[in-house]
C-alpha cells in the first residue's frame, strides 16, 4: 500500500515540550510520510535524523481550502495552540473554511494534547466550537478545556501525551537536585516577578549547595528564553555557588537532554512538560505554575499532593525544602500512561495499516 502523506501542524520552535510530541509521532509510525514547516534550521535538528519527515523551510505553509487536497490527512499537535490573541491562525475565518473543505473532501484533521485558552471574547470561542465541529477528532489534556466543547462529538479529554513517552533505564544520582528555569520578562503578567523569582532560586540553591547537593540549570527552550533566564540568574548568584552549578540546554539533541534529566533526584518544574517528564521519571518534585493549565492537570490526574507554587503570589522568602518535594504514586501513574496513549488513536485511525 502507498504510505500515507501526512502534514503536521505544530509549534516547532526547539521547544523540548513540543518536538517530544513530534519525536513521539514520528518514532510510532515509521513508514508514514510526514511533512511540516520549520523557518529557522536551527529548530529543525532533532527531526534531521528522520528519514520519514520532509521538512519545508518556508515561514509557514497557509492552509487554505483550495490545498486542502494535498495531503491524505493533518495532525495538529501542540499544547497552548488556543490562545486568543496569539500568533497561531487555527481560530479564523478562513482556517474553518479550510477545515469544511476537508470535512466535505473526507480528508481527516485531528488535534492532538491541545488545550483552550486563555479566551477573551464569546466570538473566538464560539468561532473555535465551529472549527471543532469540522474537524475528525480533538482530544484535549485537560477537563476544563473539554468541558467547554462537551456537546461536541469530535470532542474528548485525555491526559498529555508526553505521559505515554517510554523512558530508558537511567539510573538517579543521589543527592542532585534539578531545576527548570522560564523567561517572566516575556511573560507581561509575571515579569513584574522577575527579580523576585530570581531571588527565591538564590535562597534555595544556595541552601542545597549547602546540604551537599549537585545542582542542574535546565533550560527547555532557548527561542523563549530559558537561556536568558539562567544567565541572569547565575549572574545574581555570588560565584562560589555559581561555579558549582551544572547546566543543561536543549538544543535538539532530545534523547541526550532527557537522559541528563531522567538523572535527577529532586525537581523543581517550571515547566508544564517538565512537571509530566518528572512524574514519568518518577522524580520527586516541587511544581511552580505560570498558568491555569498547570494546576487544571494536576487536579484532574490528582498528580500531586500539597500546595503549588504560583508565580503570580510568589515571594522572594519563600523556602522550598527537599523534604517536602512529593513524587506521583505509581499506581496511579500507571492509569495516566494507558489512557494517555490513547491520544494518538485518532491518527491510529488515519493510518489503519500501522497500528
Amino acid at each position: 500500500m502507498k504510505p500515507k502523506k501526512i502534514f503536521i501542524l505544530a509549534y516547532a520552535k526547539a521547544n523540548l515540550g513540543d518536538d517530544l510530541f513530534i519525536y513521539m509521532l514520528l518514532k510510532k509510525y515509521p513508514h508514514t510520510l510526514f511533512y511540516i514547516n520549520i523557518e529557522n534550521e536551527e529548530h529543525a535538528k532533532l527531526f534531521k535524523n528522520f528519514s520519514n519527515i520532509t521538512i519545508y523551510s518556508e515561514k509557514e505553509k497557509v492552509l487554505t481550502k483550495q490545498n486542502a487536497n494535498q495531503y491524505d490527512g493533518y495532525i495538529y499537535i501542540g499544547g497552548s495552540i488556543f490562545m486568543e490573541g496569539g500568533v497561531v491562525y487555527n481560530i479564523t475565518e478562513q482556517f474553518l473554511e479550510f477545515m469544511k473543505e476537508c470535512k466535505k473532501s473526507n480528508i481527516p484533521f485531528c488535534y492532538v494534547s491541545s488545550n483552550f485558552g486563555p479566551y477573551y471574547t464569546e466570538e473566538y470561542l464560539n468561532l473555535a466550537k465551529e472549527v471543532f465541529k469540522n474537524c475528525t477528532s480533538i482530544s484535549f489534556r485537560d477537563k476544563y478545556s473539554a468541558n467547554l466543547f462537551k456537546d461536541i462529538s469530535t470532542v474528548h479529554y485525555l491526559p498529555d501525551l508526553a505521559f505515554s513517552y517510554e523512558p530508558e533505564n537511567v539510573e538517579k544520582i543521589k543527592n542532585t537536585v534539578g531545576i527548570s528555569i522560564i523567561d517572566l520578562s516575556i511573560r507581561n503578567s509575571l515579569s513584574n516577578k522577575e527579580q523576585c523569582y530570581y531571588k527565591m532560586l538564590e535562597k534555595n540553591v544556595k541552601q542545597y549547595i549547602l546540604q551537599g547537593k549537585k545542582v542542574t540549570l535546565f533550560s527547555f527552550c532557548k527561542y523563549e528564553g530559558d537561556e536568558r533566564a539562567i544567565k541572569a540568574f547565575l549572574n545574581e548568584l555570588p560565584e562560589e555557588y555559581a561555579k558549582q552549578i551544572n547546566i543543561v540546554k536543549y538544543d535538539g539533541n532530545i534523547n541526550e537532554f532527557l537522559k541528563e534529566y531522567s538523572k535527577m533526584e529532586y525537581m523543581v518544574c517550571a515547566r508544564f512538560h517538565a512537571m509530566i517528564l518528572s512524574a514519568v521519571f518518577g522524580q520527586k518534585c516541587e511544581i511552580m505554575s505560570y498558568s491555569n493549565k498547570i494546576e487544571n492537570v494536576i487536579d484532574d490526574l490528582n498528580l500531586f499532593t500539597g500546595n503549588v507554587v504560583s508565580f503570580e503570589n510568589l515571594t522572594a522568602n519563600l523556602e522550598m525544602p527537599l523534604e517536602n518535594f512529593k513524587k506521583v504514586e505509581e499506581e496511579n501513574l500507571k492509569k495516566i500512561v494507558l489512557e494517555s496513549k490513547k491520544q494518538l488513536s485518532s491518527v491510529d485511525e488515519i493510518l489503519q495499516t500501522e497500528n
